[in-house]
């Protein structure tokens, strides 16, 4: 999926079939931003949609742990 720089922050849509799949997908990633210790902000939106934004709030700034993190959640796959 393609992340796009809005405002200073990498943000990216995702769309599902059910809010059962994004709720499945939101726990992947939920367990991939634990592991980090780096979490991303998430937004449900029009039911199915899931608008997800990474930002190091500490640094003020897009980070490494950022891009890093959206690596794996590119890696999840999507049913």
């Amino acid at each position: 999926m393609e992340w796009n720089v809005i405002d200073g922050k990498l943000v990216n849509n995702f769309k599902f079939k059910s809010q059962t799949e994004l709720a499945e997908f939101l726990l992947k990633i939920a367990n991939c931003a634990d592991e980090m210790n780096h979490h991303p902000d998430c937004k449900i939106h029009k039911a199915f949609q899931l608008e997800i934004t990474l930002y190091s709030h500490e640094k003020n700034k897009i980070t490494d742990l950022d891009y890093q993190l959206a690596e794996k959640i590119d890696a999840i796959p999507i049913k």
